[in-house]
């Protein structure tokens, strides 16, 4: 890709950018478009309270404004916090994790590598125009001791990388803590799931209701907290071999979800429940023990997918690469008789048509999640995280790295043999230009884009001005897609670790990547996304395992880099930092991840004391269908259901 093709694409990407925000800004102050842009408060306040707020502005409502983007500087986290929960947070500190680490990497890269790498003394081959040659690390000559900075920058950033990861973790493993024992009235903190209740030998039935030393099972639990949980009628239930199980306190509900309650470790399988409005009740009629077989499935199904996409990266490389093209298939060189169209098809046309097919790939993932079998949402969608992140990596970063200079090479390397390693050593380089044009396509034109809606703003239109007229003022109220934002987010940082030591001048747009995203999902969490479940926090040990990739991403790349740059010696040197950054891993996996996935002992003692001593736990407990009994552990003492509160509430089944 040549100058011209770079600079129109970043042409294209600022004034869609800019014209779909600026409709957006008068389309949002409009009554007429408020279930498109104003779900949330529609569904909570009513059309009224929206019609006085919009329609008392007057003529400055058809004026654009910037006043939806100023809520970013003036919101507090912790009103947000109260207002959205700790996992729509989440979001926003990755958003601000991006903006600190690449502000930190933009002053090293434009002040130091910038001018190291265009006032080298070496001089790159021209045999393929790359407009960002002169100020990649591909300008520095083999063997030369300017590589040396290159090294120390390397460094740096990954010990800033240690560092911001680190307080990140810790800050939301805090604010985890504190929501934890703020919200004592969510049913889950006092149930554990049972999955897989053993059959009742002396009678062969799940639904047994007589008590047994081993085996006290409640079938009518899973009932009860369906109608509690789910709001369907009993009648309409199947019995399951699934109980969930309530507790006088938190701290029998950790003990028992935290510790195996039979010889055979796949009977009575314990776990926190999730929240109830989490729950996927189809899933709990699959065995546990057939699990397995649907994970194997869907990483098969997820791994063809991955595959299969590589056809169509490949043909937009091939687009990227037109000046190889022309040598095999002359009928290409007719885009040359348009003025600026070869550079509109080389540097904006392969990002937008990459993009287009990204989007339906977390929609496709998420399905495929579903068949896994997890017990809730919240699961599934974290596993759609990951499979998404992942085909990412593989397909928009490696492939696109490779692909990019496959033409090139298989042409050059015939010719100029000797060459091969230089030029292998240029290809990630090479590619700085083209994740400018995917991260200027993705950023500017994507996330305006997704606050304007715009198929969903044609649609509202379309049926509140026809025969639907009824259904005008019904908000569109739609889940926040963390299987989408994460992994597309993550995938930027990875692109930009990598590219801050070799490319610094593709910082400055991840810079404003991150700003705009951060201002349209903090609008968009506010008024536009429903909050459907809540994890604790629990997303964020999954992206802090994604920015660790992308460290060791950039470090084996640099590693490579140096070994082909004729510095063996700092190559070895880096392989300490390649080991750090694993034992920091394994250290903050030892350190904060524990404390995500299960409930201390100590902490849960203390809340249940306060409690008691607020009279919070004894309301809890009178409604509790089951109790822990504190001196035993094992087994699990489960009270008869003839002897619980809610036998008038279920018949025999």
């Amino acid at each position: 890709m040549n100058a011209q093709g770079l600079l129109a694409s970043a042409g294209i990407n600022i004034g869609l950018a800019i014209v779909v925000l600026t409709f957006f800004s008068i389309f949002k102050k409009q009554l007429c478009s408020a279930p498109v842009y104003l779900p949330k408060k529609l569904a909570t306040g009513g059309i009224g309270p929206l019609q006085e707020e919009l329609e008392g502005s007057g003529f400055s409502r058809f004026l654009p404004s910037a006043s939806w983007s100023l809520r970013a500087l003036r919101l507090s986290e912790d009103e947000f916090l109260q207002t959205c929960g700790l996992d729509a947070l989440v979001i926003l500190r990755l958003f601000k994790l991006g903006i600190k680490l690449f502000t930190a990497c933009s002053a090293i890269g434009l002040l130091v590598l910038l001018p190291v790498n265009y006032t080298s003394e070496h001089e790159p081959t021209k045999t393929l125009s790359h407009s960002m040659d002169s100020f990649t690390m591909s300008n520095i000559g083999r063997g030369s001791n300017r590589l040396w900075v290159h090294f120390f920058c390397l460094y740096f950033i990954s010990f800033y990388s240690y560092y911001l990861l680190y307080q990140e973790y810790k800050n939301i493993l805090t604010r985890r803590i504190e929501w934890l024992n703020k919200d004592c009235s969510r049913p889950d903190q006092f149930t554990v799931i049972v999955r897989e209740i053993p059959v009742c030998t002396e009678h062969h039935d799940l639904g047994c209701c007589v008590d047994h030393f081993f085996s006290k099972h409640h079938p009518f639990t899973y009932q009860w907290h369906m109608m509690a949980y789910d709001g369907q009628h009993i009648e309409e239930l199947m019995e399951l071999p699934v109980a969930f199980v309530s507790f006088k306190s938190r701290w029998g509900a950790a003990i028992a979800a935290q510790t195996q309650q039979y010889v055979n470790p796949l009977l009575w399988i314990t776990e926190m429940a999730p929240e109830p409005r989490d729950v996927l009740w189809h899933n709990l009629a699959i065995p546990y023990g057939n699990l397995v077989f649907h994970k194997i499935g869907v990483s098969i199904a997820a791994s063809l997918l991955t595959i299969f996409f590589a056809f169509p990266v490949t043909a937009v490389q091939g687009i990227v690469q037109l000046e190889s093209i022309k040598k095999w298939f002359p009928p290409v060189r007719a885009l040359q008789l348009i003025p600026g169209l070869a550079s509109i098809v080389t540097g904006y046309l392969p990002s937008v048509i990459l993009n287009s097919f990204i989007y339906c790939v977390p929609f496709a993932m998420l399905g495929l999640s579903s068949l896994e079998g997890c017990m809730s949402r919240s699961k599934k969608e974290i596993k759609a995280c990951s499979m998404v992140y992942y085909f990412l990596v593989g397909n928009v970063f490696f492939l696109s790295l490779l692909s990019g200079s496959l033409l090139y090479q298989i042409g050059e390397s015939f010719t100029h043999p000797r060459s091969f390693p230089s030029r292998l050593a240029s290809a990630v380089s090479a590619q700085a230009d083209f994740f400018i044009t995917y991260i200027l396509t993705d950023g500017l034109s994507g996330f305006s884009l997704g606050i304007l809606q715009p198929g969903l703003l044609i649609w509202h239109l379309i049926t509140s001005n026809s025969l639907w007229r009824g259904s005008k003022n019904e908000p569109y109220l739609f889940s926040l897609p963390y299987y989408k934002v994460l992994p597309t987010v993550s995938l930027s940082i990875l692109i930009g670790s990598v590219y801050a030591v070799v490319a610094p001048l593709l910082l400055p747009f991840l810079i404003v990547y991150f700003i705009l995203g951060y201002m349209v999902y903090l609008n968009q969490i506010q008024d536009v996304y429903a909050i459907v479940y809540e994890t604790c926090g629990q997303y964020w040990p999954h992206i802090h395992h994604y920015i660790i990739v992308a460290m060791i991403v950039t470090q084996i790349t640099m590693i490579g880099l140096f070994g082909l740059k004729a510095k063996p010696s700092a190559s070895i040197l880096t392989v300490p930092l390649l080991m750090l950054t694993l034992l920091f891993n394994e250290y903050c996996k030892m350190r904060f991840l524990p404390a995500f996935y299960k409930y201390s002992i100590q902490n849960s003692m203390e809340r249940d004391e306060e409690d008691e001593k607020e009279g919070v736990l004894q309301m809890n407990s009178e409604h509790a269908l089951l109790a822990y009994s504190p001196p035993y552990l094992l087994p699990l003492n489960f009270t008869s259901p003839q002897s619980s509160t809610i036998q008038p509430l279920v018949s025999s089944t």
